[in-house]
């Protein structure tokens, strides 16, 4: 039985060493968890309601580079000062630790114009984009 094991082996993956099995065999989970976290992710992409907004952002992707990065709603800061609107510290994942909360206005336009403001705790994309002519191919200086 055991003859017949190493001999399909032998079949299958043409006389390999133990080493390059290996190799192919932690190859192979790697693309199998990214997959299926290309596969969550798509999944939330579809759950997320369409609006306006997403779709403007989409098209302004393509014309322009671009990343997006997802936050989380940390808190909001209230104003002594009633002229001044509240803000919402976001803390953005993959920034470097110093600079990862950013605060912008508390006020959003939602899809039908109507003023809006982010909840505490709210998931969030953050969104860097700069015109063609403020950027360089990576790898090449300025």
């Amino acid at each position: 039985m055991r003859e017949q094991v190493e001999g399909l082996k032998k079949q299958t993956f043409g006389g390999l060493q133990p080493q390059e099995l290996h190799e192919l065999e932690e190859r192979l989970k790697r693309i199998r968890e990214l997959s299926a976290d290309y596969l969550a992710l798509m999944k939330r992409q579809l759950e997320k309601p369409a609006s306006k907004e997403t779709a403007m952002a989409e098209k302004l992707t393509t014309e322009k580079p671009a990343v997006t990065l997802p936050g989380k709603v940390d808190k909001i800061i209230e104003t002594p000062d009633l002229d001044k609107p509240e803000k919402a510290q976001i803390s953005v994942e993959g920034a470097d630790t110093l600079y990862k909360e950013i605060r912008i206005e508390n006020e959003l336009t939602d899809e039908k114009g109507k003023k809006v403001r982010l909840k505490e705790g709210a998931e969030v994309d953050v969104t860097v984009e700069a015109d063609k002519s403020a950027t360089v191919p990576k790898g090449k200086e300025q």
